[in-house]
Formats: structure tokens, sequence, C-alpha cells
């Protein structure tokens, strides 16, 4: 991908003054060297912000404090960007943006949101020609998604941590995210997979599910084929015994499938001929009308029949106890008929007729008696005459009571007569309903028997989805995969041995390869002892190695056709190993040139010769504490600035911290 950085932009907080603007050429080391706290580590964290990184890892203080947006003007093949992130604050991120994309575009004085981060990111990607589908078609492969261009700042950074770390190779494999998305880029990256290999992947993906699908399809069809020929003969013996095939012959053993279909597609037509009463609209519902009707009228008369019988029995139990009632009534009058004896007695005198006695004054004893059986004679006599009346609303009862009866039997024999009209209205719907079910069975059946038979098209398709499947596989042949990859691997580790060489490292003589499971490198020892990267000692090894490897990757980039990885490389503090800050200046050593000097310059040299040996323009930013005598002479390196006291501004320059 064809991405430089023209130029580094910070706008300050304080809308009066100008915007801080550090240029770089495309095609050269562009240098920027200068003494400790100056702002030279910050540049790319600076960058990656501006490049649609998730996190901003500008170090918070001064440069946060003073700064309000932080952008960059890009210049990719064909177009330029100036691109700028607003200073986040108090948060990790935000996803504020302003861009704007031209020919010859001039730095803003003020900038103001217009997008968003994820248009950023989409256009690069657009840019890098990245594919739109998955790296794995496998949904159990975890960090299988789609590559970005994000993903490719593993290649394009080595800040200060990381350049000189024995553990970690590339730009932020340090945390299990980025590790595990690079594990899954690499082949990508080194050309083994290319756009047309995840086509052919996502292709081979969406065949593989139709051609499942079909396949089941066809499957299901020959099995209903099956289904349908031990169903067959029971379908035509059901339908002889509805009267739907009166003249059909008996089956025997010589009938076959297409007989019986034969014999049974008559089926359909010959419902219309039979006689099938016609039940009218209604006439159930009319029915159910009327019984219920008739129910209700029976359970009036059971109720009223219930009434009379209770009254006639209670009657019954009145005229005996009344009967009993006037007998006891007689016994106590014949006792009382003395009491008229002595009544007649004693009109004349006064005198007892048992006892002689002599009365003046009447007997009021007697008197109470003669009461007394006067009330007993007329309560008698009117007990005498009630079982007459009794005897009277007894018979009419029992007339009401017949009537009833008459009346029930009447209303109970209508309703046995809807009852058995009902069942056999119920028999009949149950008959024409089965009839016109099996029917419909027999027309599905033998619709379902054509389209099972007719399957000379869907197997086709799927003999052709199956030639089209193992064709692909055979493209993709993960053995031819895996021998590009390891040709690839090949490659870039010839060509780290080569830096390594050039650089005057240890263990360069040993079969140095690149381990993209590990992420690292691996040395194998003529005895035949592998070890990795942390276990080879001195950092002038290790930021040796680190710039050897990028190096030679970025080699192996530009003879691929379509490379996604930016042809850029950022390298913060390569001379680290080398020098302590408190050496007072690095323009001159004292007393001559020392190993270290050396070492540095060779990472320059080495550097240079990296950049002549390439056929299109490659951009290199280092910023670096040691000074010109490392790469003085050197060809195709550009001094950007010189961040020492009296040598210019620091990234901060000094107009913005007037005011503080």
């Amino acid at each position: 991908m064809k991405l430089a950085l023209l130029k580094i932009i910070l706008w300050p907080k304080q809308p009066e003054l100008p915007p801080r603007v550090i240029p770089f050429l495309p095609d050269k080391i562009n240098v920027i060297t200068g003494e400790s706290a100056t702002g030279k580590s910050s540049l790319t964290a600076i960058i990656d912000y501006c490049l649609g990184s998730g996190k901003c890892a500008i170090p918070v203080g001064l440069i946060r404090d003073v700064t309000e947006w932080f952008g960059l003007h890009i210049k990719l093949a064909n177009t330029e960007l100036i691109v700028a992130r607003k200073n986040p604050g108090d948060q990790q991120t935000t996803t504020d943006l302003y861009w704007v994309e031209g020919l010859d575009l001039q730095v803003p004085r003020r900038v103001e949101k217009n997008g968003r981060v994820d248009d950023l990111k989409s256009r690069l990607n657009q840019s890098a020609q990245l594919s739109h589908l998955e790296l794995s078609v496998d949904d159990s492969i975890g960090y299988g998604a789609r590559p970005s261009f994000r993903d490719m700042a593993a290649f394009n950074f080595q800040p200060q941590h990381i350049v000189a770390n024995p553990y970690t190779l590339f730009f932020k494999a340090d945390t299990t995210e980025h590790r595990e998305k690079l594990r899954a880029i690499f082949p990508m990256v080194l050309g083994a997979v290319d756009s047309s290999t995840l086509a052919k992947q996502r292709e081979l993906k969406d065949l593989i599910k139709e051609h499942d699908k079909l396949r089941r399809e066809l499957d299901a069809r020959l099995d209903a084929a099956k289904a349908w020929e031990a169903e067959v003969e029971s379908y035509y013996l059901q339908a002889k015994a509805l009267g739907l095939l009166p003249d059909s012959p008996n089956p025997d053993a010589s009938w076959n499938l297409d007989r019986y279909v034969i014999e049974l597609k008559p089926v359909p037509e010959n419902i219309k001929s039979l006689d099938i009463p016609e039940i009218k609209e209604g006439t159930s519902e009319g029915a159910v009308v009327q019984l219920t009707q008739i129910l209700s009228e029976e359970d009036r008369l059971a109720r009223q029949i219930g009434s009379v019988r209770q009254r006639l029995s209670k009657l019954d139990q009145l005229a005996s106890s009344i009967g009993e009632y006037g007998a006891t009534l007689s016994e106590q009058k014949d006792r009382m008929l003395s009491v008229g004896w002595l009544e007649r007695k004693l009109q004349a005198t006064h005198t007892c007729p048992v006892c002689l006695a002599v009365h003046d004054g009447g007997n009021k004893q007697l008197g109470e008696l003669q009461k007394l059986a006067h009330e007993l004679s007329v309560l008698s006599n009117s007990v005498a005459q009630a079982p007459a009346k009794l005897d009277q609303e007894v018979a009419e009862l029992r007339n009401e009571l017949r009537s009833l009866e008459h009346e029930i039997s009447k209303t109970r024999k209508k309703r046995q007569f809807l009852e058995s009209q009902s069942q056999e209205m119920s028999a009949q719907r149950q008959r024409v309903r089965q009839i016109y079910l099996f029917v419909g069975r027999v027309e599905q059946a033998l619709e379902n028997l054509s389209a099972s038979k007719n399957v000379g098209d869907l197997r086709e398709r799927v003999e052709h989805l199956s030639r089209r499947i193992q064709g692909l596989r055979n493209e993709l042949d993960p053995r031819a995969q895996r021998d590009r990859e390891r040709a690839a691997i090949e490659s870039v580790s010839s060509r780290i041995h080569d830096h390594a060489r050039e650089l005057q490292l240890e263990h360069a003589a040993e079969n140095v390869r690149l381990n993209i499971r590990e992420l690292t490198l691996q040395f194998t020892t003529l005895s035949g002892r592998t070890d990795f990267l942390w276990e080879v000692g001195s950092g002038q090894n290790w930021v040796g190695y680190h710039i050897s490897c990028l190096l030679a990757l970025h080699e192996h980039f530009f003879g691929l056709p379509n490379s996604p990885v930016p042809r850029f490389l950022v390298i913060d503090q390569p001379s680290q190993v080398y020098f302590p800050e408190a050496w007072p200046t690095l323009d001159e050593a004292p007393g001559g040139k020392s190993a270290d000097i050396e070492g540095v310059r060779r990472i320059f040299s080495t550097l240079s010769r990296f950049l002549e040996s390439l056929s299109e323009p490659f951009q290199i930013i280092v910023s670096e504490h040691a000074g010109a005598i490392t790469w003085h002479g050197l060809r195709n390196v550009h001094v950007v600035a010189n961040w020492r006291k009296g040598h210019g501004d620091y990234l901060i320059p000094d107009s913005w911290l007037a005011g503080d």
C-alpha cells in the first residue's frame, strides 16, 4: 500500500496560535534527534492515534494540556489526506475526526469535526485493497474476522518499548487480541493467502451450504418415493372401499407402482359422480336449536310432575293423620255421653243421682263438662267431614299428574327422534368428510410422487455443485497454501540473515527463521538446538534483529502484487542500548568513534542500503537521542529537526508556553 507521512500537525488549544507542523520526506530516512523529554517518543503515538487507533497512547501531561487536535498530512497513491483526531481529554479515546481529501492540500488554521474514525478506517481499507471477506470461513475459529488496515500497524511501528524487547517482536503483539489477530493475518500479508483465495474460501463455504441443502431435498424426494411405494396399495384399497373406484379390478402381484398410479389418477374426478347427499347450510344448527327446546320442555314437565307427586304424597299423609285423629275423637265423644245423662237428671232437681247430695246453687264442674262435651261433638263432626274434601283434591291432582305424564311421554318421543336424526346426520357428515380427506391425500400423494420421481434436474444440480466444490478444494489445497507460506517464510528469513550479517549481529551465522506462530525469531544451531529471540543475549542483538526482521518483511511485501501493508516504518530510539542518556553531546564523540557509535551507524547504514535496494519509494522515520556522528556522510538521511537547546523548538514550541 502506497502511503507516506508528509506532516505531523498539532493544533493548539489557544485559537490565536498557529498549528505546529513537522514535515517529512516520503523516500528518506527522516531523523528527529534531540534530548530526552522533548517529545520524540510521542511521535509514534501521535501517528498511530491519527491512523485510527482504538486508544490514545499520547502521554498525558504537557502535550495533551496544550494541544486540541492531533493530525497527519498523508500521501496516498493518487491523492492526499489531512486527518485530525481530537484530544480525548480525560477519556481513553474519542471518535471525533476531521478529514479532507484532495491534491496539494494546505494545513488549515483551525479544524472542526466533520466525520468519524470509522469513516477513515473504511477509506484506508479501501486504499489498501483489503478484502471484505473473513480470514476464515470456520465460525469456530476466533479472530478470523475480515482483515483491517489497523492490523497492518504491527509492521509499521517500533516504539521505544518494542524495538529492544526480547519477548515482543511486533507492535502491540504484547496484548492477546492483537497477537491472535496478527497470527491470523500473517498468511495473508505474506502472500500465501490473497483476496482471490479468500473469495474462493467464501465461495466454497456457500457452495457446500447450497449442496447440503439440495442433497437433503433430493434425499427427501427419494425417500418420499420409497414411502409411496409402501403405501400405494393401501390407498388403492381404501379408494375401492369408499366407492371411488367402482369399476377398477382387484390388484394382484403383477401390479407395479406405475399401474397403481394409473388406477388412482381418476379418483379426484370420480368423486364428482358419487351420490353424496347434500347437507344444506344451517341444517345442523336448526336441529340443534330444536333439540335444545325439546330438552328444556322435558325438564319443565319433569319438574311439574315432581311437584304434583310431592303434593299427593303430603295429602296421603294428611288423610292418614285425619283418620287416626277422628278415631281418637270418637272414643273421647263416647266417654262424654254420661255428661248428657247427668244433665237430664239435674234439670228438675238439684240432688245428685249418685251421692244424693243437694246442690242448690248449681254445679259448676258439671257446666264445664257440658261445655267440653259440646266442643268435642262439634270437632268430631268437622273431622268426619274432612276426608270427603281431601278425596276430591287428591282426585284432581291425580288427573293433573296423568296429564303431565302424557305430555312428557310425547316430548321424550320427539327428543328420541331428533337425537336419532342428529346421529344419522353426524354419521353422514363423517362419511363425506372422510371421503374428501382421502381424496385430498390421494391428490397430494400423486403430486409428491410426481415431484419425487422428477429428480433429474435436482440430481444434475447436486452433481454440478459437487464437481465445483471438488475443484475449489483442489485449488485451495491446504498443502499448496502451506507450501506458499513456507516459501514466503524462507524468503523473509533469508533476508533477515543478510541484514543480521550487515549489522554484525551474533548468531547471524546460524539458521535464523521467522516463526509466525510464536511471532518471534528462532535460531537453529549446527547441533540442532533451537533458541528463540528472548534466549539470545545482548540488547544490541535484540535491536538489530527487530530492525532486520521488519526490513526483510517490507522487502517481501514489495515483491507482492498488492500488499496491504503501508510503505513506511517508524523507529523510536534504536540507539538506546548503546548510549547512556547522560552523554553530554552526541554530535561529536570524545576521543574519536567508539564501538557503540559504530553500532548505531551500522543501523543507519543498513536503513540507507535498504531504501536503495527498493524499486519504489519507502519512508522511514527515526526519532533518536544520538547525534549526527552516527549517520554523518550516509545517503538517504534527512534530518527533520534537532530538539536540543539552541537548535529550535521541541515538539511543543515555546510560543505555546508563553502564557504559562
